[in-house]
């Protein structure tokens, strides 16, 4: 019983942590999908969005995607963030 019980928690745990993966990854693609609509993400900037591991920071990141009218005025509100 005991290992039955252990097993379904590492299952559970493996779930969570595979759905947190899950909703950062839709959220970076959605912010760099936004910005795409603004012009050209470099590389640098997609890595940063993407190795952003803050649900916090993320969020700001999306409403100020869907704010900017230019990915400079973006880049100048990510500096305000960090």
């Amino acid at each position: 019983m005991l290992l039955e019980e252990m097993l379904r928690d590492e299952r559970t745990a493996g779930r969570a942590e595979g759905l947190a993966v899950g909703r950062k990854e839709i959220s970076s693609e959605y912010i760099v999908d936004l910005l795409s609509d603004l012009g050209s993400v470099s590389d640098e900037l997609r890595f940063r969005i993407e190795s952003e591991d803050s649900e916090i920071k993320l969020k700001a990141m999306h409403r100020l995607a869907a704010r900017a009218v230019s990915i400079e005025m973006f880049l100048k509100g990510l500096n305000e963030i960090d």
